[in-house]
Order: structure tokens, then C-alpha cells, then sequence
């Protein structure tokens, strides 16, 4: 073989050779520049304390960030600690009246409405005072059967049995007229039959309801007035099925409004529908709620608030814990740069913003606020033997000192391996 047809197959086998050697130097002194320039990406100390040691949940690995990591990630921390287990309800409801203190005021017998004494709704009225007369045929034939049997009574020497069994009749008649004890006195006095009989308002109270006007001719079955003692409201609400097992009767009660956001209203539990709405899920709760100066109103809305107290325990924000549907998991600091994953088992009950912690945790601990789904994600990644990228300082503390090999280079397209000659134009010249 001539000189320079060695010179050919050589020459680019050698240029080969220095590429790939370059290459190798300056990836070995770029990883060890890293090295260098990342003191933060070093493997922690070990410390002393038992805990820190433990092992942590499968697929989880101890998490250290430096604390500028922290304070640009945002991560902050919260305690457990023993506190009140308050089951809080809240619910809206609508102002009702008390309808043990409502009064539909009907005619007990038949008339005309000869004159209102009140004609207009929300007037305020108190028990005994008049709301209209009527001319009632059938009152003044009782009046006047009243007098003839009174008259028949005293004609005699003395009165019969029979006599005094009829004047109480008559008597008692008007009475279950609704005639006051005083008006019968009266007629009995004057011996004059009135032709009008009166309406009182048997309670105290507001009228929500006026049906009468003058002239109508009213029968017994036809309502007149509706009137509510307003002094004590009802506020219904609803729960759902699931919250029962806190409500109770006689249970106190908090009440807000909007029209009055700056005052708020204590009340109980007076009562609990025995029925699910089947569609809603919910069950209907009666609020009762004292309201001597008027303030609330019949139709107002209010919000209704339920606190069930169940004793102390062990709690954590709830943000403290991350809820996989395997496993709940929460992040323990165990130093001031050092993370370690914990599995935790909760009550089923959230009170409030606080989960109450049966296992994995004691009081006094400190855990992960937020920020805990980057940290849980690092600690995966780490268990699993990688690193979230661009999070320097985010290390699990067994893999930081570790040599990688170097990537092996790839063979360039284009570029003849040393065993191979040159296909170019100088392999088919003839000598």
C-alpha cells in the first residue's frame, strides 16, 4: 500500500479519536465544575436524633432543602398540638313565624262587617282589642233570648231548676261567641240587645293576613286576620344526612344575618324533622330564636351556625396533610433544613381547618403548611433515584456525591471508524 494511500485511511480515524477525547475531558471537568459551583447540593450530616433515622413511607425519602430554597418555594410550618374537637354545621335558613304563637282569627257565627277597627296589614294589636263589629242576626236573637228567660227567672217567687238550667244556656251560648263576661253583665243590666257584635284579637301581636273588608257578609269558615306574636321566631334550615349525628335538640345555635352582619343572635334546636328529603339529602331543622325588639322579620335570611363539641385531641392544619387515597401523608421537619416524610392516620371528621391525628404524629411536632405537594413530589423523585429539575438545594441526602459514568458518545453519522476506509472519490481512481 503507497504512503498516501495509508494517509487516507488514517488521517480521519485519528480526527475521530481526538473528537471523542475532547469531549470526554470537558464533560468530566463541566460535572466537576457543578460539583463545585452547588456547594448546597451536598449530602447532609447525619444527626443523632432516633427519629431522623426512622424509615419513612414506601416510595418516600427524607427531603433537605437549603433555606434559600425554602423561602423562595414558600414553605411554612405548623404545629400539632392538642386542642378542642368542635364539629362545626353551617347551614342557611329563612325567619318564619313561631307558629305556636300565631293566631287565624275566624267568626263563630254569620254576619255583615258594619265597621274595621283595623284595616291594614302589620298593624299592631294587642289581646282583647276590637278588630271589627258585624250585624249578626242570630247574636242579637241570642241576646234577646237571654233577657226573656232572665225576665222569666225573676217573675217568679222563686226560680225553678228548669229555669236556671235555660238562663245558663243562654248564657254559655254567647260565650262560646266570644262575648266578654262584662258585655254579658251588661245586657243583663240594661236589658237593651246590642246589634252589633264585636271581634277581639284573642293574642298579642302583628297581623300578617287581613281578609275583611267593610259590607262583606262573612260566614264562620272564612278567616278574617292572621296574627303573629312576633316576640319569638323560628329560623328553618337544612342539614344534610351526613351532619345528623350532630344535631341535636336543645343544641345552641348562633344565627348571622345580612341586613344586620354586625350583630349576631343566639338560638337552639327546638326541633328535627323525623324525614329525609329524598332528593336533596337533607333533613329540615327548626331554629328557635327570642326577638323581643322586632328586629327579625318574617322572611329574612339568615346563616346558622351548629357547633357540636366531642372533646380534645391531637390536630394539624389541614393543609399539613397530603390525602393520596392510599396513604396520608405529612412531612415532619426534623431539623431546620431536614424533611421526613411520615404516614399519619386521621379521624374521618374534619373540625374546621384542623384533621385530628390518631397515629404518626405527637404533640409539639413540626410539619409541612405549604408547599408539601413540591416537597412531596421531591421526596418521590428522590426515593426513586432522581431530582426535580431546576429546584437546586432539594437533595435526599444519599446520592449527591455519587460519580455518574460518562454518557457514551455516539457514533457520528458521516464520520469513518478506523477498520473502515474512506468512501470518497479517491477509492476508485486507478493507479
Amino acid at each position: 500500500m503507497s504512503t498516501k494511500r495509508y494517509g487516507e485511511l488514517i488521517g480521519p480515524a485519528l480526527a475521530t479519536l481526538v473528537v471523542l477525547c475532547t469531549g470526554y475531558l470537558m464533560s468530566a471537568q463541566g460535572s466537576s465544575a457543578q460539583n463545585v459551583a452547588m456547594p448546597e447540593m451536598e449530602k447532609p450530616k447525619p444527626a443523632n436524633d432516633a427519629a431522623a433515622t426512622s424509615p419513612g413511607p414506601p416510595g418516600y425519602a427524607e427531603v433537605s432543602i437549603a433555606q434559600e430554597v425554602r423561602q423562595r418555594i414558600g414553605v411554612t410550618l405548623g404545629k400539632a398540638t392538642q386542642t378542642p374537637l368542635t364539629m362545626v354545621i353551617r347551614t342557611v335558613g329563612i325567619v318564619r313565624p313561631d307558629e305556636t304563637r300565631l293566631a287565624h282569627i275566624h267568626l263563630k257565627t254569620e254576619g255583615w262587617v258594619e265597621k274595621l277597627f283595623v284595616s291594614f296589614t302589620g298593624q299592631e294589636v294587642k289581646a282583647g282589642d276590637p278588630m271589627l263589629s258585624i250585624y249578626s242576626p242570630a247574636f242579637f236573637a241570642a241576646q234577646r233570648e237571654l233577657l226573656s228567660v232572665l225576665r222569666s227567672a225573676k217573675s217568679g217567687v222563686e226560680g225553678t231548676a228548669d229555669q236556671q238550667v235555660v238562663l245558663e244556656a243562654a248564657r254559655r251560648r254567647l260565650e262560646l261567641w266570644d262575648v266578654p263576661a262584662d258585655a254579658i253583665k251588661a245586657l243583663e243590666t240594661t236589658g237593651k240587645p246590642s246589634t252589633s257584635l264585636i271581634l277581639r284579637s284573642p293574642i298579642s301581636g302583628t297581623v300578617l293576613e287581613k281578609k275583611a273588608f267593610q259590607g262583606q257578609y262573612t260566614m264562620p269558615q272564612n278567616e278574617l286576620y292572621v296574627v303573629a306574636d312576633l316576640s319569638t321566631v323560628w329560623v328553618q334550615g337544612k342539614v344534610f344526612e351526613y351532619e345528623l349525628p350532630h344535631v341535636e335538640i336543645g343544641m345552641p345555635v348562633t344565627i348571622t344575618l345580612p341586613s344586620l352582619p354586625t350583630q349576631q343572635f343566639a338560638g337552639k334546636v327546638v326541633f328535627i324533622d323525623p324525614v329525609v328529603d329524598e332528593t336533596t339529602r337533607s333533613v329540615q331543622v327548626r331554629v328557635e330564636l327570642p326577638n323581643p325588639d322586632g328586629r327579625l322579620k318574617p322572611g329574612m335570611f339568615g346563616h346558622i351556625l351548629i357547633s357540636h363539641a366531642m372533646g380534645s385531641g391531637l390536630t394539624v392544619p389541614a393543609s399539613a396533610v397530603i390525602r393520596t387515597g392510599e396513604r396520608n401523608i405529612a412531612f415532619r421537619a426534623i431539623s431546620a433544613d431536614r424533611f421526613l416524610p411520615v404516614e399519619v392516620r386521621i379521624s374521618p371528621l374534619r373540625f374546621e381547618d384542623r384533621f385530628q391525628i390518631l397515629e404518626g404524629l405527637v404533640a409539639g411536632d413540626e410539619v409541612v403548611t405549604s408547599a408539601n405537594f413540591l416537597i412531596d413530589s421531591e421526596s418521590q423523585l428522590q426515593a426513586g433515584g432522581g431530582s426535580m429539575a431546576g429546584m437546586p438545594g432539594m437533595d435526599a441526602g444519599n446520592k449527591g456525591n455519587e460519580k455518574k459514568p460518562a454518557a457514551k458518545p455516539q457514533d457520528m453519522k458521516g464520520m469513518p471508524m478506523p477498520s473502515e476506509p474512506a468512501k470518497d472519490d479517491h477509492s476508485t481512481m486507478k493507479h
